[in-house]
């Protein structure tokens, strides 16, 4: 049986969790000021596009730098940094005043939003225990479903009566609030080993973890010969899940706005679906200890190809709505294990620039899923998605490794 989150883990989850609640309302956020500025800016569908493309961009750079700099700097200090270059940039979009300027802030904001996230999952995955680890990064994971529905209600009870800009203001001073929670967590004693031993064995302690082996690598490690065939799993996994996400997530409120709902209604519906985000993180946080790794990613990956497969035929409103809610309910579960499954598949020295280099990887994906719709129907476009989400699932399941309730260092010894 798995133990109930303590205390102190859940100070852990909770502290790196707000900045990942922020993260997810801007990137969400972001498809709703396209809805709600497009008049006022001017943007064009062009325009859109491109300033999807940029903050992805940035995204890509920040996950892979910020991965980087993570096994240099250390996790504490890293995630510190994206958080800062998050809270400015989102403060700056606010005073955007054409799609130029729009592209410009974003790609600058992408920076912090792409480092954010596997800097935090590396630390919350090397602060746990073996037998809580998958459910803790899976609960770190699920605060981006609550930042996706407080987007989804700003987006309805905020844009039609009130300019969008000052919800961007507020959510970046609230974000500085957020550092100063972070400030409070300790290094990551995997870090720490070759550093500060001593350190690095009293947090492991207070934390009930064990530290690795003696050993450090170059990137190239992620290559080499017991790592190869997980590393390339992984890259191809979280490419063909952001693919299919950000380019139906990204559009869905531009979507359902040109299907003639209108702008209160679609951001009704989509803040209905939305709902559904947070009970796909308890399922699969849940499951992901009780089942294991690569049957839950199986089972998330196949329900969200049959909801967006579902989605792009639906005759009726009742049935756009039970589709979406579905596909909220897998696709984002299917991401809280994706994102406990990869920092548990490097060894430490190597696991900052595991998350970033699979970041980097879904930066690819997140790059090239939105631009489908701008060319293919939106219906034939989430077919596609369907197809790569199976993919997806069939890969990790028949490739990947277990690592369900291994110590961190054993996993790296394949």
């Amino acid at each position: 049986m798995v133990k109930p989150v303590n205390g102190r883990e859940a100070r852990l989850i909770f502290a790196s969790g707000i900045g990942w609640m922020f993260d997810a309302m801007d990137v969400l956020l972001l498809s709703y000021i396209l809805v709600a500025a497009s008049h006022e800016l001017g943007l064009t569908k062009g325009d859109e596009g491109l300033v999807i493309l940029a903050n992805n961009v940035g995204m890509l750079i920040g996950a892979f730098l910020f991965g980087w700099l993570a096994d240099l700097w250390g996790r504490r200090r890293t995630f510190m940094l994206t958080l800062a270059l998050y809270s400015v940039g989102v403060g700056l979009t606010a005073f955007a005043s054409s799609a130029s300027d729009l592209a410009a802030i974003r790609l600058f904001t992408g920076l912090g939003l792409g480092g954010e996230l596997p800097v935090a999952a590396s630390l919350v995955s090397e602060l746990s225990p073996p037998d809580r680890r998958g459910r803790n990064v899976v609960l770190l994971e699920s605060f981006w479903s609550v930042g996706a529905i407080l987007a989804a209600a700003v987006a309805y009870f905020v844009f039609p009566g009130f300019d969008w800009r000052a919800p961007l203001l507020a959510l970046s001073a609230v974000a500085l609030y957020a550092l100063a929670i972070r400030a409070t967590l300790p290094e990551s004693p995997q870090w720490l080993r070759l550093r500060d031993p001593a350190r690095a064995r009293a947090i492991a302690e207070d934390y009930g973890v064990t530290l690795e082996s003696d050993e450090r690598r170059g990137a190239r490690g992620l290559l080499a010969k017991g790592l190869r065939t997980q590393t390339l799993v992984l890259w191809a996994s979280w490419l063909l899940l952001a693919f299919g996400y950000y380019g139906a997530f990204l559009w869905l409120p531009t979507m359902l706005a040109r299907r003639g709902y209108g702008l209160v209604r679609t951001f009704g519906y989509s803040l209905a679906m939305s709902l559904a985000q947070l009970p796909g993180y308890l399922t699969a946080a849940y499951l992901v200890e009780r089942i294991g790794r690569r049957p839950s990613l199986l089972a998330f990956f196949a329900g969200s190809a049959a909801a967006a497969a579902a989605f792009a035929l639906a005759p009726s409103t009742a049935w756009l709505l039970a589709s979406g809610v579905a596909l909220n309910f897998f696709n984002l579960g299917a991401w809280g294990l994706i994102y406990a499954y990869t920092p548990e598949s490097f060894p430490s020295d190597l696991r900052g620039t595991g998350m970033g280099s699979s970041g980097s990887m879904a930066r690819v994906g997140m790059i090239v899923g939105p631009l489908l719709p701008v060319f293919v129907s939106f219906s034939a476009t989430l077919s596609i998605y369907a197809v790569a989400w199976l993919a997806a699932g069939v890969l990790i399941y028949a490739l990947g490794v277990e690592t369900k309730a291994l110590a961190i260092s054993s996993t790296s010894q394949r």
